[in-house]
């Protein structure tokens, strides 16, 4: 008889996006829209002053929790951009938003534990949920613009509810929540026994017209608010794997717990190259401009081809319903357009939304308008999809 491994980790399977984006490898002149990988290069002075800081400095362990430096310019930005009230003992630096995730949930569910999470959403959440004994519960918003209201969240909370997690602006579809939305919402956390999780990771990523708020702005609900962010999509960071949670000072020091038993601590070079990009390359709107180029370019090809298409307010993704071109379960129409045309999607059904396309707008416009090309002569050579 063999010893048998944990039966959450038997739950988990590799997420859908990675499964279409290992088949795309296997095709000549394929089109890789599927992972949220930026395309714009890390900003040159980042680059430049890291490279500098390791030439002439060794690169011992960081302190636990992070870089003093970085946990100050992380509550600075964050007090200056969202008018909170934090500082360095409220920061933690992470192994990239995916860590600073797994870390949160990890160091505040117990087993049986509930949390609400807001459909279509990041496949990750589900995973970590699942991997920690607890349980998903889940808000369908395809009816409401993919926007969760208050007195959704309300009706969801039982007495096993330890969160909520928020992903605004949104992965897949680009949506935002407007002030007064954010405030609805921080009511019902402040009625009620349980934390907010905002996931932030695209907070940058705002389109022209648009504006992020952020519940770590509402005073009566800061003690029960975690902000999950990094420097991944902001400014193009993917490989340096650093990012951040914001908490409140007790919760924060139990989460530094959890990291030290999981990675010691994240990069020291890493967390310099992020305190540069907080100093001297805050301002990313050259690079939102060319994403929300790309993102509405899609959205208006798509929209002509027949897709039902959110119209994105941030981010660089666009989601996309199908159903009026085809009947298909998401999987196996992402899987047909790659065979036959080579342009890699995700499927709905990696976010719990079936019939519908994300598409990844991290290629240049020639690029998304080959794809584009290739979506039109599939739909019209395949009348009955």
């Amino acid at each position: 008889m063999e010893p048998q491994i944990n039966n959450n980790v038997r739950k988990l399977e590799t997420s859908l996006i990675r499964q279409v984006l290992m088949k795309s490898r296997e095709i000549e002149d394929s089109i890789n829209l599927t992972i949220g990988e930026p395309d714009i290069t890390t900003p040159e002075i980042i680059i430049k002053k890291s490279a500098d800081y390791m030439l002439n400095n060794q690169l011992n362990y960081a302190p636990l929790g992070g870089v003093a430096e970085l946990r100050e310019e992380v509550a600075k930005f964050y007090n200056t951009k969202y008018n909170s009230n934090y500082d360095a003992d409220n920061v933690m630096v992470s192994v990239g938003s995916t860590e600073g995730l797994s870390t949160a949930l990890k160091g505040i569910l117990n087993p049986g534990d509930e949390v609400i999470v807001i459909k279509p959403a990041y496949p990750l959440y589900e995973a970590l949920i699942t991997l920690y004994g607890a349980k998903a519960v889940y808000i369908d918003t395809k009816n409401s613009s993919y926007k969760v209201e208050a007195s959704m969240i309300e009706g969801a909370i039982t007495p096993k509810t330890k969160a909520v997690i928020l992903n605004y602006p949104s992965n897949p579809c680009g949506t935002l929540l407007s002030e007064d939305e954010v405030k609805k919402i921080s009511q019902v956390i402040s009625d009620n026994n349980v934390y907010l999780i905002s996931d932030e990771i695209y907070s940058e990523v705002v389109f022209t017209g648009n504006k992020f708020y952020s519940p770590a702005s509402v005073d009566n609900i800061r003690s029960k608010v975690i902000v999950i962010n990094g420097f991944s999509k902001s400014h193009s960071m993917t490989g340096w794997r650093v990012g951040y949670i914001i908490a409140e000072k007790n919760l924060r020091d139990h989460l530094v717990k959890v990291s030290q038993y999981t990675i010691s601590t994240p990069s020291t070079l890493s967390q310099y190259g992020a305190i540069i990009a907080l100093r001297d390359a805050r301002d990313v709107g050259e690079s939102v401009k060319v994403y929300e180029k790309r993102a509405l370019y899609i959205y208006e090809a798509l929209t002509k081809l027949g897709f039902d298409v959110v119209k994105p307010e941030g981010t660089f993704y666009v989601l996309a319903d199908y159903s009026k071109i085809s009947k298909k379960e998401s999987m196996n129409f992402v899987l047909d357009l790659l065979e036959n045309t080579g342009v890699a999607t995700v499927p709905g059904a990696a976010f719990g939304t079936e019939g519908c396309i994300r598409v990844s707008c991290t290629q240049k416009i020639e690029i998304l308008a080959d794809a584009v090309k290739r979506l039109e002569n599939y739909i019209l050579l395949n009348k009955n999809l």
